[in-house]
């Protein structure tokens, strides 16, 4: 009969949490990419409308002016 031991139990269980936190962290990731692809497009539709149509297009091709 074998017996699990401290050390195989402790590394099945860290992989287990480093899936689980890789799954949460891409999920928020994602979450902040579509909402800053939201407000991109929501500036770029206002800046449009006001006839400001090359910065529309700079706001969302993500061209920074420094």
């Amino acid at each position: 009969m074998t017996s699990i031991t401290h050390t195989s139990f402790y590394n099945v269980t860290c992989k287990v949490c480093v899936a689980i936190r890789n799954v949460l962290v891409n999920s928020f990731k994602a979450m902040i990419r579509a909402q800053e692809a939201a407000g991109r497009a929501r500036a770029a539709h206002h800046l449009a409308n006001m006839g400001y149509y090359k910065e529309a297009k700079d706001v969302m091709l993500g061209v920074d002016k420094d």
